[in-house]
């Protein structure tokens, strides 16, 4: 099991609930784009919040990361 959390270092899960057609499209256009649907996400995600800037103090952190 630690090798497991060594590979997720520095990343957070989410969980994101689709409508079906939206899922479908999901799943084709990343079938499209020869990648994967979480890679996919990950992309369009980052690709959105690529502006936003993020205060380093860690008086910012939520209360479940420490």
């Amino acid at each position: 099991m630690g090798a497991l959390r060594k590979l997720n270092v520095g990343r957070r899960k989410i969980h994101v609930d689709l409508p079906e057609a939206i899922h479908r499209k999901l799943r084709v256009k990343a079938a499209l784009e020869d990648m994967s649907m979480q890679a996919f996400v990950a992309r369009v995600v980052e690709e959105a919040v690529k502006d936003v800037s993020v205060p380093s103090d860690a008086s910012h952190r939520s209360r479940k990361e420490g």
